[in-house]
């Protein structure tokens, strides 16, 4: 099974706005769908280009999503933790006890 995926028009990305080191995507190319699986999504990349020969479509597929988690916040001499925090994690998707909701 792959992960969900959406697909962007980036023809002329070289153009787009910078932004914190980045590039702004446009309002007009920002995704609207996410699509179920990469199968799914490259179909309607073929589908688009077939529509749009002078335009080109990327696949972005999701890899890897950043959540608070919690975790011990201290640990006793003889081993006891108690107390707890939240931190930033980075993790695969579908990994972890609470699945990614899509």
């Amino acid at each position: 099974m792959s992960n969900p995926c959406v697909v962007i028009e980036v023809s002329d990305h070289d153009q787009w706005a910078p932004f914190r080191g980045c590039r702004r995507i446009p309002d007009e190319r920002r995704p609207t769908v996410l699509h179920p699986s990469r199968e799914v999504a490259e179909q309607e990349a073929v589908r688009l280009a077939r529509a749009h020969p002078e335009r080109m479509f990327a696949v972005l597929e999701a890899a890897i999503v950043a959540a608070n988690v919690t975790v011990p916040a201290y640990v006793t001499l003889g081993g006891q933790m108690y107390g707890e925090q939240r931190l930033p994690r980075l993790m695969q998707v579908g990994e972890g006890p609470d699945d990614i909701p899509f």
